[in-house]
């Protein structure tokens, strides 16, 4: 798509630049305002009332939860439905040091781009409010439980946007989610009766040195991060009880279920070693490996030339995100887009600044462009729309 020679390219790419300072000025005010998973009050709705007062049609407290929403403009004509999807939590204390604040602003932009041109191409646009994306609450993964109410059900692709400190454009990513187990012992006195006592602690510990031999063996990608969040302060008694929480990574959903079931032959040997008991749970939703449809990436790609962005079009990384359980139902493209300097690591003081930068604004306004774009040459041309449903057809075979 070149925009020398396509109106309605221009028409978008303009409709977002004359709403810079007003994109700018909703993704500080998230920013300044940062809100954990499932709290996200006011951002969902600054965001929701930008998409009403632009005509779209907005379901609030989407799927059961309080801080999602589905926003729909459809044409009269008949068409393929784009959807954006809007992620806008931050990781608490340490506010936005993901970006959320910029790219759930640039979903919204690119929607009301591509809403003035929607009635010349036919089709719809939708933006999903899509909560608790951060692992910092319980059960995070707002998206899985909009997929599993069915609110993608009409979405033909699906798009969105993330911080980085490059430009990447299919990021293939780890299945993941976080395993707890709470071991139970007996306390007694460290020094009177330690016979009497059953000490939990130690069956962490032997959890954690019983992991730790299983790394050699652990599939390419496989990732496990344990953590003691709770045991005894009390030096004289035996500690009765101990929580550890971990994150499990893999390369795909079949390979997490894979590690995950050794996982628990080290905490049941931790135990059994012991005398504990134990009781183990999925603190979180389990995030899918992501698949990026390589024909979107393509298009995606030709955006970006047209804005004159440089990029990496592929590489695998080990981060995971609840947009890859998306990726195994609808065609799914979900780029990062540089914000800052090549030093900046997510989930950092330098990240959250980054994410309040004019770097960062301006990454926010390349995403939203790109994916106007992508989204307009998706709904004309019949051609990217087979190749993409082909290929993410052929994957699920």
């Amino acid at each position: 798509m070149d925009l020398k020679d396509c109106e309605l390219g221009r028409i978008v790419v303009d409709s977002v630049e004359k709403r810079r300072e007003k994109l700018v000025g909703l993704s500080k005010f998230i920013w300044e305002n940062p809100e954990i998973g499932y709290k996200e009050y006011k951002a969902c709705e600054i965001l929701v009332d930008t998409l009403e007062e632009n005509g779209f049609n907005v379901t609030r407290k989407a799927c059961g939860m309080d801080t999602a929403f589905v926003a729909q403009l459809r044409s009269s004509r008949q068409g393929p439905c784009i959807a954006l999807l809007a992620e806008y939590d931050s990781l608490g204390d340490q506010g936005h040091a993901c970006g959320h604040n910029l790219f759930s602003v640039a979903a919204v932009g690119s929607a009301l781009a591509l809403a003035e041109v929607l009635e010349r191409t036919g089709g719809a646009v939708m933006v999903l409010g899509t909560p608790a994306e951060e692992g910092v609450v319980p059960n995070a993964g707002g998206k899985i439980t909009m997929l599993e109410q069915g609110a993608f059900d009409n979405a033909d692709i699906a798009m969105m946007c993330h911080a980085e400190n490059r430009t990447i454009i299919e990021r293939e990513l780890a299945a993941a989610t976080v395993l707890e187990c709470v071991f139970t012992g007996k306390a007694a006195h460290a020094g009177g009766s330690p016979h009497e006592g059953i000490n939990a602690l130690s069956a962490g510990v032997l959890t954690i040195n019983n992991i730790n031999a299983y790394r050699q063996h652990m599939p390419p990608r496989a990732i496990v991060n344990p953590v003691i969040q709770e045991s005894s302060k009390m030096q004289n008694t035996i500690p009765e009880r101990c929580v550890l929480s971990m994150s499990v990574r893999a390369s795909d959903r079949n390979t997490l279920h894979t590690v995950l079931e050794r996982i628990g032959d080290c905490i049941q040997a931790g135990a059994l070693a012991t005398g504990c008991t134990v009781e183990t749970s999925l603190r979180n939703r389990i995030y899918e490996d992501l698949l990026p449809n390589h024909h979107l990436g393509l298009a995606f790609k030709e955006a970006l030339n047209c804005l004159g962005i440089s990029s990496i079009q592929k590489e695998a990384a080990n981060y995971s995100w609840d947009v890859g359980n998306v990726s195994h139902v609808c065609p799914t493209l979900a780029p990062y887009i540089k914000i800052g300097s090549e030093s900046l690591v997510g989930h950092t003081n330098e990240f959250r600044e980054a994410s309040n930068s004019p770097d960062g604004y301006e990454g926010m306004i390349v995403g939203a462009k790109a994916m106007a774009l992508t989204g307009l040459h998706y709904l004309t041309d019949a051609t990217l729309r087979e190749k993409v449903q082909n290929e993410f057809k052929a994957m699920r075979v």
